[in-house]
């Protein structure tokens, strides 16, 4: 399994999370490892990671630790293949699927036990989750699924949502919040941001933003006439606003420098909050 150190990993949710963002990636990572580590064994899990809290807590319990050499998820999975003394067959199976259960990870490698080389693609058809053989070449990223079917591995269209559904931004986010998240990522997300208000079931998965609330941030610009403006989150990030987020919020106006609560989807601000008045409360 690799895992991006979590200082720079998922940079993708960074707009919405914010300076949580290092927390919520490692509790992604660490959901997914535990559901691993739940089907074949903590003594059979390669975790390839160039991030230590991560790496700590996993040797502890066991698992095998490799330094990620720093070139990329292909030449992580490949330092793990080669360090291994296992027999194989070996899958490579990525490191951000908050909404794995072990049952879902056991039956993909009951299907790839049919098949001398196997793989498994992602929600939308065209990445990779898993990868399975005696041996192989990992082709991980933009246009793998193709990668992998071409050097010979059967495509396995797998009905689990929960392994097919890695995490990259806000909209795979909202699909893996509906699935369900671990026990970790459900806590870093109630934890550091508040919780996500879940879109409607009935909304389209790619159209529908996980909308992080109640983050704390300071009113940068605000113009009285338009009812527009931005606010800075605490680690220095710009967050538009426009007058419909401001009138649905109750409020009628803000000073620059003001301390407020903050809703956000894609990278937009949706309804701001007085410090210390919360959601549905009135100011008296």
């Amino acid at each position: 399994m690799p895992v991006k150190d979590a200082r720079v990993g998922k940079s993708r949710l960074a707009a919405a999370a914010g300076p949580d963002r290092e927390r919520l990636t490692r509790a992604i990572a660490d959901d997914t490892v535990r559901a691993a580590a739940s089907v074949v064994g903590a003594q059979r899990l390669v975790l390839v990671t160039a991030d230590r809290p991560l790496a700590t807590s996993w040797a502890a319990a066991g698992a095998i630790v490799v330094d990620d050499p720093g070139r990329g998820l292909n030449e992580a999975i490949s330092a793990a293949l080669g360090s291994l003394a296992l027999p194989g067959p070996y899958a490579a199976l990525l490191g951000d699927l908050p909404a794995l259960r072990p049952a879902d990870l056991a039956a993909a490698l009951v299907a790839a036990e049919q098949h001398e080389q196997s793989f498994v693609p992602d929600a939308d058809g065209t990445g990779t989750v898993l990868r399975c053989g005696r041996s192989f070449v990992p082709r991980f990223g933009v246009g793998s699924a193709a990668a992998h079917a071409a050097d010979g591995a059967a495509r396995l269209d797998l009905d689990l949502p929960r392994l097919r559904t890695d995490v990259d931004d806000e909209q795979s986010l909202a699909a893996a919040v509906r699935l369900g998240l671990g026990p970790a990522t459900r806590s870093a997300l109630d934890a550091v941001v508040g919780g996500v208000l879940e879109a409607p079931v009935t909304e389209p998965v790619a159209t529908t933003a996980t909308r992080f609330r109640h983050m704390q941030a300071t009113v940068h610009r605000y113009d009285e006439g338009t009812g527009t403006g931005s606010v800075l989150r605490d680690d220095g990030s710009e967050l538009p606003f426009d007058a419909e987020a401001l009138a649905g919020s109750g409020l009628r106006l803000l000073r620059p420098g003001q301390r407020v609560t903050i809703d956000v989807s894609a990278d937009r601000v949706t309804a701001l909050h007085i410090v210390g008045i919360g959601e549905g409360q009135q100011i008296r």
